[in-house]
């Protein structure tokens, strides 16, 4: 385990700015590259890095601050910049801590290109930046989950840099992904046939789909909303509030970014999801869906639900429909995660599982003490699908 000391840095010249900030320039032939605290006009740069990278999504969205703000941990963003360009961004949520301490988490980033010949000296300008500013706000690591897969090579480039690899994430850490490069047919042909069958069936037995992008529509997120709420009663969950589904969909919907999708059978809602689109990839939000009146026969809403915002989010220009967790590979029926698992992996795709965390650690003894304290502590995992769920970390 590297403890990243002062010394540690000696090859970044720290500006003379107002704010905490890094910058490496190792030749005149090389790049200028900073990181500085990103201030509101670089928005419209944020969301272009995060639309273009293949390790952005949503929990990097510049309005998702809104949300981990409501979940009470505020984010510090930072961007990373080389020959003035934004070429790099880091959203780090703060988690307030006893005495004046924290501990700093960046959700599926930091977000750039990981397979661009400077991604190495990207990674250390970010590194080397977010330390002093960590260190100065009293924080004892700084936790980076990448959306990037295990074994790959992204993922050896933060092995590289020396960190502290955490097997476990704090986001579900397997989801199952929808290439939507094919046509709508072979798409569903690569779908199982059991699940085929289920959206004809809906579809012959008159459910609708019903797809709702206003973002001052508040009907359909109290529609969401509510059926969010049964869903967590009958599997016994406990979810994070409601409240962060309004304020999520006024955030990204204001933005042009999400829908609502709802399935309809005789004018009733019976399912309902949000979609999320970053650039060319798709995220399936929150979900909810009602049961069948007992005696019934079944019509299968969820499945027509979750086609339909296949559907969409491929005729908005999404290339990959990201379904957001499934159970971890290899374990079985036993697991709490198996049926929404077997239910996503029904629409084809491939499993992903992401590569972990690497803490870059500032406060060595208060760490180890921190890491101690939370093995110890541990009481369980709340549900997978909770997006920005406090999953433990297993390392």
């Amino acid at each position: 385990m590297l403890l990243l000391e002062d010394d540690a840095w000696q090859q970044f010249v720290p500006a003379i700015t107002p704010i905490d900030q890094a910058v490496v320039a190792e030749t005149p032939d090389e790049p200028f590259t900073c990181l500085r605290e990103a201030i509101a006009v670089d928005e419209p740069a944020w969301q272009a890095v995060v639309a273009a990278s293949d390790s952005g999504d949503f929990l990097h969205d510049w309005g998702w601050a809104a949300v981990a703000a409501h979940d009470r941990e505020p984010q510090r963003r930072f961007v990373l910049e080389e020959d003035g360009q934004v070429a790099g961004v880091v959203a780090a949520q703060t988690q307030s801590m006893l005495g004046g301490l924290s501990s700093w988490y960046v959700p599926h980033g930091p977000v750039l290109d990981y397979r661009h010949p400077h991604a190495v000296r990207r990674l250390g300008t970010i590194i080397a930046g977010l330390s002093d500013a960590a260190r100065e706000a009293g924080a004892i690591a700084v936790r980076l989950e990448p959306r990037v897969e295990r074994d790959s090579p992204e993922a050896a480039l933060l092995d590289d840099l020396g960190l502290h690899a955490i097997q476990g994430t704090r986001q579900v850490s397997q989801t199952q992904i929808i290439d939507l490069d094919a046509e709508e047919d072979a798409i569903l042909a690569a779908a199982e046939g059991p699940t085929r069958r289920k959206i004809r069936r809906a579809e012959r037995d008159g459910v609708t789909i019903d797809v709702v992008r206003d973002p001052a529509d508040t009907g359909a997120v109290e529609r969401l909303a509510q059926l969010v709420r049964e869903t967590e009663q009958r599997s016994g969950a406990r979810g994070r509030g409601i409240e962060r589904i309004g304020l999520a969909w006024h955030k990204l919907a204001s933005r042009g970014r999400a829908a609502i999708v709802e399935a309809w059978f005789h004018g009733r809602v019976m399912a309902s999801g949000m979609v999320v689109l970053e650039g060319d990839r798709s995220f399936y939000l929150f979900s909810g869906s009602r049961r069948d009146a007992a005696g019934e026969p079944k019509h299968f809403p969820s499945y027509a639900m979750l086609w339909g915002m296949t559907r969409l989010a491929r005729s908005l220009g999404s290339r990959a429909h990201d379904l957001w967790g499934i159970e971890p590979p290899g374990t079985g029926p036993e697991h709490p995660w198996h049926g929404i698992g077997t239910f996503k992996r029904s629409f084809g795709g491939r499993s992903v599982v992401w590569a972990g965390s690497w803490d870059l650690v500032l406060r060595p003894n208060l760490y180890r003490l921190y890491r101690s304290w939370s093995r110890t502590s541990r009481t369980g995992t709340r549900l997978a699908g909770m997006v920005g769920g406090r999953l433990h970390d297993r390392g």
